[in-house]
């Protein structure tokens, strides 16, 4: 009953709530109270531990500073609540990264491809790799697949992020171009090839992984060497000496060189032929 003598119930039925909405909301408001007298003991903490300590290490300083015993859990909640948030660190490695690397430690491919850099016929051993470019606001990153029966890139892709879409995005678009069957593909253990999702891709699509051991370009040296000749031969490091490339433009110049690296760079491996006409002549 209320202190002037008149039923909580019919009050309730008056205010057109039920009693178990006027109860919450009675004890919400001594909650209020109590969050804010957490949020005043919070605020006693020296700036440095109020915008850099963690809720666990506040609740260390509150009791080492003015004895005040409070559960850390509290003070994250009140911190949430008020706009006190903690100044982290920069991330240096994408979300999941550790996840990711702990998942697939102990069962990663082999390297099944053991530097046998030869194919008797198309698409039964491919080679993909990702590599950078330096352009006017960032990097461009290009992704590319070879064929190491002729050494022709089947496809490629390019962003501004060398991350698990860019080689995902790369596979996709080979898939759509070839049927692909118990295909071998070998790259190096970059974080890209090891995550989950692409490796599921792969084994959706019927691709054999394969991987270089751990800190040996040699492994994917057919990938390596492309990269240099395509930075070499397309004029790339006379841009980079001379004036740095927009995204499109440096796009442009990649999709021009491996046109012409497909269809007209010839190459001892295939007796003085390019990728494209040593196909047509095995064909």
């Amino acid at each position: 009953m209320h202190k002037k003598g008149y039923r909580i119930s019919i009050l309730c039925k008056i205010a057109g709530i039920s009693r178990a909405t006027f109860y919450y909301q009675k004890d919400n408001t001594r909650k209020t109270d109590k969050d804010l007298e957490t949020l005043e003991i919070i605020k006693m903490l020296p700036e440095k531990q109020l915008r850099y300590a963690g809720a666990k290490v506040k609740a260390h300083y509150l009791n080492l500073l003015f004895g005040i015993k409070m559960n850390h859990k509290r003070i994250l909640r009140v911190s949430n609540l008020y706009g006190i948030h903690v100044e982290n660190r920069v991330r240096r490695f994408p979300k999941g990264y550790y996840q990711t690397l702990k998942e697939n430690e102990a069962n990663l491919p082999k390297n099944i491809l053991n530097r046998d850099f030869s194919a008797d016929k198309p698409l039964q051993k491919l080679v993909t790799d990702i590599s950078y470019f330096k352009i006017k606001n960032g990097w461009l990153f290009l992704s590319a697949v070879m064929d190491l029966f002729n050494n022709e890139i089947l496809t490629f892709r390019m962003s501004n992020h060398a991350d698990t879409e860019l080689a995902v995005d790369t596979i996709n678009s080979l898939c759509d171009k070839y049927n692909i069957s118990n295909t071998l593909i070998h790259s190096d253990q970059g974080n890209t090839y090891k995550a989950s999702e692409y490796r599921k891709l792969l084994e959706e699509k019927g691709f054999i992984q394969s991987m270089s051991r751990v800190g040996n370009c040699w492994d994917n040296a057919c990938m390596e060497h492309f990269f240099g000749t395509l930075k070499a031969e397309s004029g790339y490091y006379n841009v980079s000496r001379h004036g740095l490339l927009s995204y499109q433009m440096m796009k442009e110049l990649i999709t021009d060189f491996i046109q012409f690296y497909n269809k007209d760079r010839i190459q001892k491996k295939l007796g003085w032929k390019s990728p494209k006409t040593f196909s047509l002549k095995c064909a």
